[in-house]
């Protein structure tokens, strides 16, 4: 069977104008896997000699462009450009997350095989249904839609972070289903239990379940950076990352060297919350038992994925 033509439009910005090691790792999966890639330097006014010679090793194509629009600002231009001509399946992602922590080629196949005009990894229902923006393929015809092309070309360079989630990413959930488009994802955020009365960010609450997952081997990078929640189990990625020899912790070590300590553990009402919420119990009770070096105010909703 012919293997579809796949191009990935991937969204970056550093605010010191690198590509850390996290982030050529992730690009360096695309590229092995056989597709296109196009990197969108948001942000950089020049090249660097060393960006450039990883991006021409790897077969992958460099845009600069100015700061603006954040991720959908980024594959907007990009789609202008016509970096997406000739794909068959477009991939949509960004560098908020840490990961792959396994090899993606296997999670691309196994996900490409699935009868879908659009699917993502993860799939939420915070604060409405959608799947989360730092990883979309789209079939052609799906990306072509209508409905589709309405989100794509809403000014995101006039929004701020909060207006480009709702009217980015929320908004693709709602026209993906508006539009009536087969959608699938990676993990499912199933509304069973408490959870059918408590939306919450799977990324955040089940963040371990889903790193662990075969085909969702990823931590957003915010999770550990900022910890908005105050998540008691966020230690868990050392040993997570010490399973496996994909991934070196020392990439996050880099990424969090400098931050405040954000091992701080939420109120005992919003652990036990957690507790009722989370497929990451386990790992909630461990954490429940050790007492935390600090505390945050009860549980507010995390930031939806970037």
């Amino acid at each position: 069977m012919t293997r579809p033509r796949v191009t990935c439009l991937f969204a970056q910005y550093d605010p010191a104008g690198l590509l850390r090691p996290h982030v050529r790792h992730y690009l360096g999966e695309f590229a092995a896997s056989g597709m296109t890639v196009h990197l969108a330097l948001s942000g950089a006014r020049d090249l660097s000699a060393d960006i450039a010679r990883f991006c021409a090793e790897r077969g992958i194509t460099p845009h600069l462009r100015p700061n603006r629009g954040m991720d959908f600002g980024a594959w907007q231009d990009l789609l202008a450009a016509g970096c997406a001509r000739g794909a068959e399946r477009i991939i949509l992602a960004n560098d908020s997350v840490f990961g792959p922590l396994r090899p993606l080629a296997p999670v691309l196949e196994r996900m490409m095989a699935r009868s879908a005009d659009v699917w993502g990894l993860v799939e939420s229902r915070f604060p409405v249904w959608h799947l989360q923006s730092w990883f979309l393929c789209f079939g052609a015809d799906a990306l072509a839609h209508p409905a589709i092309q309405r989100v794509l070309a809403l000014p995101f360079a006039e929004m701020n972070k909060d207006e480009i989630i709702l009217h980015g990413e929320m908004g693709l959930g709602t026209a993906i289903r508006a539009a009536g488009l087969r959608a699938a994802s990676a993990w499912a955020d199933t509304a069973r239990g408490p959870r059918r009365l408590v939306p919450v960010n799977p990324m955040h609450i089940d963040w371990l379940s889903i790193a662990r997952a075969p085909d969702t081997p990823f931590i957003k990078i915010e999770l550990l950076r900022d910890n908005p929640c105050g998540i008691g189990w966020t230690g868990a990625w050392r040993g997570l990352l010490a399973q496996r020899d994909h991934f070196p912790a020392a990439w996050i070590d880099d990424m969090l060297r400098g931050r405040p300590d954000t091992a701080c553990m939420a109120g005992w009402k919003s652990r036990l919350l957690f507790l009722l919420l989370s497929r990451d119990w386990p790992a909630i009770l461990r954490a429940m038992t050790r007492r935390p070096p600090a505390a945050v105010p009860a549980m507010s909703p995390p930031a939806v994925a970037r």
